[in-house]
């Protein structure tokens, strides 16, 4: 009987000993706790999957951030260094970014360095940062005063809170989570559509640690979850300004030329796009691929047909949403002499079929292992008519939000 009390009293001992007291009380503490970090190096890892196109990608960011530092009389805004590594199958590169007195230089992978002026009031993605999705790693809260404020729900939105007590060797947490109501009035409603994404704070500063995000689109049957974890190190140290204000590009980055600047923007993607495709009246070059089954499919087999060639990709938005528009116009015309020819070189013959199945489309493919010769696609979706005779009717770029075009397109050249 005295063991049982023992082991009893020893167990309750532990379980005491390990209890830690509870720093937040209520999600406002979350908020006033950040309010007093004012900077910090930390470490983002990004993971993002499309289960749709079978793709996936990650980020891994490593940052010194500021949130606003005194310069002279005046105050200055937003700083930060950071060494953002893009990583997808296996390869990996990295760009260098730095923000100071609204100057920012960033540098890509093949070295070349450049340097502008920012408006503090307009910065790319609410932080300065180029890139949509390293912008993510800089959490939203930090940047945006304004952001506790939208953190309320209403007939759209769904906001929850919840508490996790420490735990083991767990902190304890603050999760929120946002999930968007779908409105069955709205004419983009769908069964399938879903969108939700979490953040979990962490006691005592209340700095995120996880952020998670999963969206899907019925229409288009297409969506991805995002996941980006955050070590936090030297916050509110002054070593983490230091780095920021002392910072300098290295010398092994090359300047990039003002004259390439300037002819960057004043570039015409467009018409440069459309110039490297087949010219119209040429003869249109040959496409060899597998379809769907496995078979050798080519444009030549084709000939005497009118031939719609479209370029695509699973994950190009308006590439998705214009399939239904080409089947449509397949099965109307087919019986004509009309031909659509899906080519697509980003993803496989089963991953196609999977997602023209989940669809329920049939559209004919062509399965690439890289763009045809003489087709130089810069963009998508990218569309050819080819005549009965093999010459190029027309090209374009894009689609339109109705397949009316399409229709008015095949019915001018049956």
């Amino acid at each position: 009987m005295r063991s049982i009390l023992f082991v009893l009293s020893l167990a309750f001992f532990c379980e005491s000993c390990t209890q830690q007291e509870r720093v937040f009380d209520h999600e406002a503490d979350v908020k006033a706790a950040l309010s007093a970090v004012n900077n910090a190096h930390f470490t983002a890892v990004m993971t993002s999957q499309t289960e749709a196109s079978g793709t996936a990608f990650g980020r891994r960011v490593e940052m010194d951030w500021v949130s606003g530092r005194g310069a002279g009389d005046a105050q200055a805004g937003l700083a930060w260094r950071y060494a953002d590594t893009f990583i997808q199958d296996g390869d990996s590169s990295v760009y260098l970014g730095h923000l100071l007195d609204n100057e920012k230089t960033y540098i890509r992978p093949d070295s070349l360095r450049e340097t502008t002026e920012v408006d503090p009031n307009v910065l790319p993605n609410g932080n300065g940062m180029g890139n949509y999705y390293a912008a993510m790693t800089l959490p939203e809260m930090l940047v945006d005063t304004t952001w506790w404020s939208k953190q309320v729900g209403d007939s759209l939105v769904e906001v929850r809170w919840k508490h996790l007590q420490a735990e083991h060797q767990q902190e304890e947490r603050f999760v929120l989570t946002r999930t968007v109501i779908q409105d069955s009035a709205s004419a983009d409603f769908h069964l399938g559509n879903q969108s939700f994404e979490r953040w979990t704070f962490e006691a005592p500063l209340g700095l995120p640690v996880l952020y998670e995000q999963s969206w899907y689109e019925g229409e288009i049957a297409f969506g991805s979850n995002i996941s980006i974890e955050w070590e936090w190190h030297a916050v509110n140290e002054g070593s983490v300004e230091t780095a920021v204000r002392e910072w300098v590009a290295p010398d092994w980055t090359r300047d990039m030329a003002t004259e390439s600047v300037e002819e960057e923007k004043v570039r015409d993607y467009y018409a440069e796009a459309l110039a490297a495709l087949p010219a119209v009246g040429s003869l249109a070059p040959d496409i060899q691929g597998v379809n769907l089954s496995g078979d050798s499919i080519s444009l030549a087999q084709m000939k005497g047909d009118l031939v719609y060639l479209d370029f695509w990709y699973i994950g190009c938005g308006p590439c998705m949403s214009a399939l239904p528009h080409l089947e449509k116009a397949h099965r109307e015309f087919n019986a004509d002499g009309f031909r659509v020819l899906g080519v697509n070189h980003h993803q496989s013959a089963p991953t196609v079929q999977r997602y023209l199945d989940r669809r329920e489309l049939d559209i004919p493919q062509a399965i690439l292992g890289d763009l045809p010769e003489g087709y130089s696609v810069m963009a998508y979706p990218t569309w050819c008519l080819v005549g009965r005779d093999g010459l190029v009717l027309a090209r374009d770029i894009g689609f339109g939000d109705s397949g009316i075009f399409l229709d008015s397109l095949v019915q001018a050249n049956l």
